[in-house]
């Protein structure tokens, strides 16, 4: 049985040294602080440069460590760039997607990559998608659950949708902040609060849109537990029952939308990780660490072991269900 975790990422180091060499073509430069280097963009978000963003010595080492056999790798989201022009966009999108395409074919045994795309251009986006999936092969496409100030319903977004559910494309949403919100400059609370809140809304967008009445055959993979949306799915069904606003695009309840979505095991508490998996249940969620940062989960494998589960549902989050996904 392989262990599988399904949400680690990656940063080439091509794209580090592109970033360096045309700082001013995308709005960020690289900036050492106490020591270490960082990537700090022109709206103000700073996040730090790690080796094992594209050290595969590092990242192998890391996942026996962790008792894991393979990894699927979505793109760091700080460099999804959806804030600056599609085109220059596009450009660090084909340098990763070409990177990680490369390098998971290099050890086919450990790795998959996942696609990612200029989605403020949803036409390069929709262009990006196909070579990502028909030319290179991968059959996961990596967004946020908001771009820019976008919601994930809008109609722009459909063939994007349309192209995953054809096709069994894994639509996964990961949030991606590219300025630090005023309300959350506190405490690390855009991480602790705005990326749980993020990825509740975009599913919200996603269900309440009325995109699964649409494209019943598209899959959506969230990050860390699903944020709050699992937990407060009793509210959306309240909701859906006593008001008209929640009816506008969709035929029925929230609820019989879940089948639709998968979620990752970060969680950090046994016991939203029991209720996740008992409310959605075992073949719906994955192993995730969010390798390489700081807020992951390096204890994946323990962390499921210590769930009240059977063996077949252990063995479905462990890496059934991210290898039927993956098609591994």
């Amino acid at each position: 049985m392989l262990i599988i975790d399904a949400h680690s990422h990656f940063l080439p180091d091509t794209v580090i040294d592109h970033i360096r060499k045309h700082k001013d073509r995308f709005r960020s430069a690289i900036v050492v602080k106490d020591g270490r280097e960082f990537v700090w963009d022109y709206a103000g978000a700073l996040y730090p440069l790690y080796r094992e963003y594209y050290d595969a010595g590092a990242k192998i080492a890391d996942l026996d460590k962790m008792g894991i056999d393979m990894a699927g790798l979505p793109l760091v989201p700080n460099a999804y760039y959806y804030w600056i022009e599609p085109e220059a966009a596009l450009e660090i999108h084909r340098m990763s997607n070409d990177w990680v395409s490369d390098f998971c074919a290099a050890r086919p045994g450990r790795f998959r990559g996942m696609i990612s795309v200029p989605m403020q251009d949803p036409g390069l986006a929709l262009q990006e998608l196909r070579r990502g999936h028909e030319a290179l092969g991968m059959n996961a496409l990596a967004i946020a659950p908001m771009i820019n100030e976008t919601h994930l319903d809008a109609e722009a977004f459909y063939p994007i949708y349309e192209y995953c559910a054809d096709h069994g494309v894994l639509l996964h949403l990961h949030p991606c902040f590219p300025r630090c919100k005023e309300e959350l400059t506190s405490y690390y609370n855009i991480n602790l609060v705005g990326n749980v809140y993020q990825t509740s809304l975009g599913l919200n967008h996603l269900i309440f849109g009325g995109i699964f009445e649409k494209y019943p055959g598209l899959q959506v993979f969230a990050s860390h537990g699903g944020g709050y949306f699992p937990y407060q799915m009793g509210r959306l069904r309240h909701g859906y029952s006593v008001r008209e606003e929640p009816h506008a695009h969709i035929s029925k309840s929230p609820e019989q939308y879940a089948g639709h979505l998968y979620f990752d095991t970060i969680t950090h508490w046994t016991a939203a990780l029991q209720f996740l998996t008992d409310q959605f249940g075992s073949d719906h969620v994955m192993i995730g660490t969010d390798y390489p940062f700081d807020m992951g989960d390096y204890q994946p494998v323990e962390h499921v072991e210590a769930l009240r589960l059977t063996a077949q549902e252990r063995k479905n989050i462990f890496g059934e269900n991210a290898a039927k996904l993956f098609r591994i």
